[in-house]
C-alpha cells in the first residue's frame, strides 16, 4: 500500500488544531497500515491538546497489542476491541486534563489495514470513504445533531449542507466521561482507495466533487494537494487534513 497525508490551516483558523497519524509497520512480519485524524476542539490550546493525546493514546496502546497478536488468526472482534480499548483509554486522559482548565475534546477517526481488510473506528464527524471502481461510498456515520435529523426524515441532504448548527457533534473523544465508538468493518482490494479526513474538507467540498477528484488522479499526493487546495479555494472555514492510501 501507498499512503499521502497533508494538513493545512485553512483560510479562517489562527492555528490547526487537526492531527493526525500515518504510518506503515511490519509486526512479526506482517505488513499494517496505521492511520487516523483527529479535530479538536476546546479554547486556548485544549482543542490541540485534545487532538494530539487523542492520536498518542490510541497509537500507543494499538502498538503494544499489536506486538502479542497472532494475525495469522485475527477475528473482527480482536479489532474491535482494541481500537475501543485504544479510545477508551484517550477519553480518560483527555478529561481527566480538562477538569483543570475547561471542556475539550476532539473527533476521531482511524483506519487500520490487515491483510484484505481495513477495520475503522469513528467519534463525531471525521469521515472515512472508500472508492472502489467506480462507486465512491461514505463509510462512517456522522456522530453529529444533522445526521440524527436526516435520520428522521427531517432535513435532506441538501438542506442538510446549509444548517446552521451542522458542526454539532454528539460525540466527542475526551469531552464526556465515557465514549461510544463507532465500528466498521471492509474488506479492500488491489486498486482501492481510502480516505480519511477532518470536516475542514466535507464542510467545502461535496462528496461527488471528492469522488471526480480520486478518479481524475492516480497518485495519492495529487489527490490530497486538489483536495486541500479546492477545500481552501471554497473558504477554507476550517482546518483540513486528508489522507488517501492506495491498495496495491
Amino acid at each position: 500500500m501507498k499512503y499521502f497525508s497533508l494538513t493545512d490551516i485553512g483560510k479562517k483558523r489562527e492555528k490547526n488544531e487537526d492531527s493526525y497519524y500515518s504510518q506503515i509497520k511490519d509486526y512479526s512480519g506482517t505488513t499494517v497500515g496505521l492511520f487516523a485524524i483527529a479535530d479538536g476542539m476546546g479554547g486556548y490550546e485544549n482543542g490541540e491538546y485534545a487532538s494530539k493525546k487523542a492520536i498518542e493514546e490510541v497509537i500507543n496502546y494499538v502498538n503494544e497489542a499489536f506486538q502479542m497478536l497472532d494475525f495469522s488468526n485475527i477475528f473482527d472482534d480482536d479489532m474491535r476491541k482494541i481500537l475501543e480499548k485504544a479510545l477508551d483509554i484517550a477519553n480518560n486522559v483527555i478529561y481527566e486534563k480538562s477538569k483543570e482548565s475547561s471542556p475539550m475534546g476532539t473527533t476521531f477517526v482511524a483506519g487500520i489495514i490487515i491483510n484484505d481488510k481495513i477495520f475503522i473506528v469513528n467519534v463525531g464527524d471525521s469521515r472515512a470513504y472508500m472508492l472502489n471502481g467506480d462507486n465512491f461510498t461514505q463509510i462512517t456515520k456522522d456522530n453529529s445533531y444533522v445526521q440524527e435529523l436526516i435520520e428522521e426524515g427531517i432535513l435532506d441532504e441538501d438542506k442538510a449542507r446549509t444548517f446552521q448548527n451542522k458542526n454539532e457533534i454528539t460525540r466527542a473523544v475526551g469531552y464526556y466521561e465515557s465514549v461510544e465508538v463507532d465500528f466498521y468493518v471492509r474488506e479492500v482490494q488491489r486498486s482501492d482507495k481510502i480516505l480519511i479526513c477532518s470536516d475542514g474538507l466535507t464542510n467545502m467540498v461535496e462528496d461527488n466533487i471528492i469522488k471526480d477528484i480520486f478518479q481524475q488522479n492516480n497518485e495519492s499526493e495529487n489527490i490530497c494537494m486538489e483536495l486541500v487546495f479546492l477545500a481552501n479555494a471554497n473558504g477554507g472555514k476550517d482546518n483540513i487534513t486528508v489522507t488517501v492510501i492506495e491498495i496495491e
